[in-house]
């Protein structure tokens, strides 16, 4: 929505059923009981009069910021996403954000045709121009910035989880599969945040179709590939992709071991010089990253203990993992609970990813959980939902209250945990 500031826009009101032009004399005569100098005003007049009809249930108005104007301006796809029991959201290629209706005690006249400013000769008025009124709303739809709506995305894609092409005509892998356009139209999220939310869930593309690998497949895969790198010493030189497929191909789906090695490892690029000359050979590495591979395995063995000795679980931890690698508990930031308060302390299988997307939801879930959570704890399990305007603090301050607790600052639910 938008207005024009310019005072120089002359117009004149009918009744809600024109019957008959102004005059300029009728002008005139408007103009002397308001007590406006006609020096004030633009050549043309414009009369505008409701129409008969007035369309008032199809026409929307939208409120847009300069992200979307620009966008629709670029030409780019702007969209409205939901299904019938969701709230609608508006996408651009890389934002989303939440409609919410908004009242307004002004009345908003839509015509589909008005002259301003500049369009309009400054001198008395000579010509009078008529528009017709073809909706009054009180009406129109705010936009505001959110975070994509991806929790769906999680629990479609586990509709059907890979284990492998042998397990693909099992009753129990006859979920539904999507592909990237499926989802576009089921997920409230833009094209990027799509993205990141599949490289962040792991997926990869099976035969044209989105998939999540099956939790013990990949366990099982990602064995195979540590093992490789055992048997070719590949820890240190970088595993060799297409040595490690060729391999594994009996086995797997290229594309599935292509997919395992490039999550649990970064590309390196190994340069070789060739005889007495300048010119190099390049072939793609892949190095297996430590805290991503610690990481799964915490996962591993959390999975299945519920409830765990802490002092024990490092020590198993430590012993899945390749023996050149440390592990550390920062490494499943996000993933599990220490309590520290018990004798012996325990760990416990708490992924962020489980948690509701609603941000008092969330919050509430998070107390009922644990009643007070130190600002190192909480922080991985909100962080994900914080925005550039409303930061992991500013959630905090809105949603709970701090005290010290032993000298350490606390936090606990500002009401009553449901």
């Amino acid at each position: 929505m938008g207005h024009d500031n310019s005072p120089n826009v002359s117009l004149a009101l009918l009744p809600s059923v024109y019957s008959g032009y102004r005059t300029l004399d009728d002008v005139n005569a408007i103009l002397d009981f308001a007590k406006l100098k006609t020096d004030d005003l633009r050549t043309r007049v414009q009369c505008i009069y409701f129409s008969e009809h007035l369309d008032n249930e199809r026409i929307k108005l939208l409120e847009m910021d300069s992200v979307i104007l620009d966008s629709l301006t670029a030409q780019q796809q702007v969209v409205i996403r939901g299904d019938k029991d969701e709230n609608a959201v508006l996408c651009t290629n890389d934002k989303t954000f939440e409609i919410k209706e908004a009242e307004t005690s002004n009345s908003m006249l839509i015509m589909t045709q008005l002259e301003y400013g500049d369009e309009l000769t400054p001198g008395e008025p000579q010509e009078i121009q008529m528009r017709e009124v073809c909706s009054v709303l009180y009406k129109y739809y705010e936009l505001r910035p959110c975070k994509p709506k991806v929790k769906k995305l999680k629990k479609l894609l586990e509709q059907n989880e890979f284990s492998g092409k042998e397990c693909e005509e099992d009753e129990e892998h006859q979920g539904s599969k999507f592909t990237y356009t499926d989802l576009l139209d089921l997920v409230q999220a833009s094209e990027t945040e799509l993205q990141v939310a599949l490289k962040k869930l792991n997926a990869c593309v099976i035969d044209g179709y989105w998939r999540v690998l099956n939790f013990d497949f990949m366990s099982q895969v990602l064995n195979h590939i540590i093992g490789l790198c055992d048997e070719n010493d590949w820890y240190d030189s970088g595993i060799q992709l297409d040595e490690c497929c060729q391999a594994l191909g009996e086995i797997y789906p290229r594309s599935v071991v292509h997919h395992v090695v490039s999550s649990f490892s970064k590309p390196r690029t190994s340069t070789t010089v060739e005889d007495d000359s300048s010119h190099q050979n390049t072939d793609s590495l892949f190095v297996l990253n430590e805290d991503s591979i610690c990481r799964f395995f915490a996962e591993v063995v959390l999975r299945q203990s519920g409830m765990f000795n802490l002092e024990e679980f490092l020590k198993v931890w430590q012993q899945c993992v390749p023996e050149c690698m440390k592990t550390s508990l920062h490494q499943i930031e996000g993933m599990a609970l220490i309590n520290t308060d018990t004798t012996p302390q325990v760990i416990c299988y708490f992924p962020v990813e489980n948690l509701p997307e609603d941000i008092p939801e969330r919050f509430n879930y998070l107390f009922k959980r644990r009643q007070k959570w130190t600002l190192a704890e909480i922080t991985p399990y909100i962080k994900d939902v914080a925005t550039e305007k409303t930061n992991v603090g500013a959630l905090l301050m809105k949603y709970a209250r701090a005290s010290l607790q032993n000298g350490v600052k606390v936090f606990n639910s500002k009401k009553p945990v449901t």
